[in-house]
């Protein structure tokens, strides 16, 4: 209950200011006696700016769910928070007090759920999953997969007597093709692409030629016109290779990578015709059939307008101070994946969390957020945070976030400096291994747009993420305990 004694020391140090005030303005204090100076009382907000700056647009660049890349690690600027106390109650003295309260600590075991609990938590997590996984997997960003499970989110919230509802919005996102069509049934008609950055939205249909790098000596002296030019990465510019095969006659462009994977590339102005990128391995396929002549390839850049949500459950506090503590973790999957751990872990932890606290009282707010379309850029983050006022965001005093914290070894906490170091106080008290991280590659998530608005954030995530968006994403990778002891820890800090 460390946030929650922050707040309770918070307001007791606010009554002994207001005491000692009074009791220098009452007509029998003496002058001989001067009054105790009231110490300043610490604020568990005090990392949260006067004035929240915009949540900004995701450094991500949205692809489609089918070709999401794993996204770069944005570590959350470490902020301070109050030491965790706690104040013995007081009876109001006779005379004005000489002094301001003084409060003590109290042992981490005794703030958080017993050791014994995690166990608890831990089964109880698994069984949320396994039934989550069955029924709700995949679960595409923008999909109707996507509103099912929402649904099935808030009823379980519902069912816990909170304020529960669906918060929409939409996401435009950007995706491409390449579709080959040939007399050979050989040919491969379609490949993985993702659309350059700034492309311009078309489609566009030739015959396929090699421009190699996009050097003069690369063009064919013939010309491209009406045709598809096929471009290696490297060396040049995007934006040059692309206006040089325009330049040609060229109706649109593929540009194949010079290394493993597929890559996204970015223009700074938009290009005059259609543009996508491949991965290497697809590009030496095309290579291959240049002297086909029957076969073509159609081009395709445009945008869709998906239809996501994130499901919010209000548990109100006991003070009505307006004060929040959002929990959370995106729900949503990349295309054609379980999502076992990337994120039916985190959401059923939050869920676990959720069953666990519904009877307790805390002196804030807390607000359950599971974010829809995480994997199309921290969309549904994104989203929850706009439709928050200045503020509104000013009164989230912290986030916790649980994602992809299923397989591994070792629970992951990476953010506010206070509340890491919570984290691992308490799990060394309950005998749960807990590893500050820190550069951790590929670990942006939704508590980004919350620390970027300067709202303290604690990221819990476990050591091993290398089955996220694959197929091997399943549930027998998943640890139980790891979930267990992520709830217990988010539970004690509360």
């Amino acid at each position: 209950m460390i946030l929650a004694k922050r707040v309770a020391r918070q307001q007791l140090m606010l009554l002994a200011i207001i005491f000692v005030a009074a009791a220098c303005s009452s007509p029998g204090t003496s002058a001989a006696e001067p009054a105790a100076q009231p110490t300043t009382a610490p604020n568990i907000a005090t990392s949260v700016p006067a004035t929240v700056p915009p949540v900004p647009s995701p450094a991500i660049q949205p692809a489609p769910a089918a070709t999401s890349e794993p996204a770069t690690a944005a570590e959350p600027v470490p902020t301070q928070t109050p030491k965790a106390t706690v104040a013995p109650p007081t009876q109001t003295p006779v005379s004005p007090p000489t002094s301001v309260p003084e409060a003590t600590e109290t042992p981490l075991a005794t703030q958080g759920v017993p050791q014994s609990e995690v166990g608890v938590l831990s089964a109880k997590a698994m069984a949320f999953l396994e039934e989550f996984t069955a029924d709700f997997s995949p679960r595409q960003s923008g999909t109707d997969q996507e509103l099912a499970a929402a649904e099935f989110l808030a009823s379980q919230f519902e069912s816990l007597g909170f304020e529960t509802s669906l918060q929409p919005f939409t996401v435009e996102l950007k995706r491409s093709s390449v579709e080959l069509e040939s007399s050979d049934a050989g040919v491969p008609s379609e490949f993985k692409t993702l659309p350059i950055t700034e492309s311009i939205e078309a489609s566009a249909t030739g015959v396929l030629a090699s421009a190699g790098m996009a050097f003069a000596e690369d063009l064919p002296a013939e010309g491209l016109a009406g045709k598809v030019a096929l471009i290696e990465r490297g060396t040049i510019l995007f934006e040059e290779k692309v206006n040089r095969v325009a330049d040609a006659g060229a109706v649109a462009a593929i540009i194949f990578n010079n290394g493993a994977g597929i890559f996204r590339g970015v223009f700074e102005n938009q290009s005059r015709i259609p543009a996508v990128s491949i991965s290497r391995e697809d590009g030496l396929a095309i290579r291959d059939l240049l002297g086909l002549d029957d076969v073509s390839a159609t081009v395709t850049v445009e945008t869709k307008v998906l239809d996501s949500q994130n499901v919010v459950a209000e548990k109100p506090g006991t003070t009505g101070n307006g004060d929040v503590v959002v929990l959370g973790g995106h729900y949503d999957t990349v295309e054609g994946v379980p999502g076992a751990n990337d994120n039916g872990s985190g959401s059923a932890t939050v869920v676990t969390v959720a069953r666990a606290i519904a009877d307790e009282s805390y002196p804030f707010d807390i607000r359950f957020v599971l974010f829809g379309s995480e994997e199309l850029g921290l969309r549904g983050s994104i989203a929850h945070l706009r439709s928050l006022t200045p503020e509104k965001q000013e009164d989230i005093i912290a986030m916790f976030n649980f994602d992809a914290l299923g397989t591994g070894d070792t629970v992951g906490a990476l953010g506010d400096r206070e509340l890491v170091g919570d984290a691992i106080d308490i799990g060394e008290e309950l005998g749960i291994s807990v590893r500050r991280r820190v550069n951790l590659p590929n670990a942006t998530s939704d508590h980004a747009p919350f620390n970027e608005a300067g709202i303290p954030v604690i990221f819990f995530l476990a050591d091993d993420i290398s089955r996220i968006h694959t197929p091997e994403d399943r549930l027998n990778f998943v640890q139980p305990e790891l979930m267990g002891g992520s709830a217990v820890i988010g539970i004690a800090l509360l």
